[in-house]
Formats: structure tokens, sequence, C-alpha cells
């Protein structure tokens, strides 16, 4: 677990994970991105365009935020949300841990 960009965009590009869960935190005073999930997404995007691995990501979000959510997921299509309160069986079900 990581609680810094920088230190979790060391650790994907290190060892490739097979699964990221992510918090979608809006960021208002940021001019040009949304959050700073943009980075992560970016980064995951690049290694599974070089690598035969498939990177599951599973962003949480508080429904107050969606709108700016759709801005991220009109950029990246390569993740699935999940809204605050989280249900653990939609959570084990997105990252394929049906049991």
């Amino acid at each position: 677990m990581e609680h810094t960009m920088r230190k979790a965009l060391s650790v994907v590009r290190k060892a490739v994970p097979d699964a990221i869960i992510a918090e979608f935190n809006y960021q208002s005073d940021f001019r040009d991105r949304t959050s700073s999930l943009e980075s992560l997404l970016a980064t995951v995007e690049r290694l599974s365009q070089t690598s035969d691995k498939k990177i599951k990501v599973v962003v949480f979000y508080e429904t107050q935020y969606q709108v700016q959510l759709e801005k991220l997921q009109a950029m990246f299509k390569n993740f699935d949300v999940l809204s605050y309160p989280i249900d653990e069986n939609s959570l084990k079900k997105q990252i394929g841990c049906d049991e």
C-alpha cells in the first residue's frame, strides 16, 4: 500500500501488479488535470501496451464527484469504478476474486 502518487508510480513500474485499487480525489486547484490519478492511469495504460499482463484497476469515489470522475473516464478506459460505501462482494467481483 502506498499513500503518495510518486511512490505508487515507482512501485507499479518496478513490479507490474495484477490489480490496483485507488481512490479518486477531485482536486479543484489543478489547472490542467482532474486528479493525480491521471498519472497512474497513464502509466498503467503504457505498461499494458508493452506487456502481456493486464492490470485490473478499480477506483473508489464519492458520488458527489461523479461529474469530475466522468471526465477522467472519458480520457482513460482502463479502469472500473465503485462508489462509497464499498460493497466487498462487488470489489471482489471487479478484481476477479469471486470467492
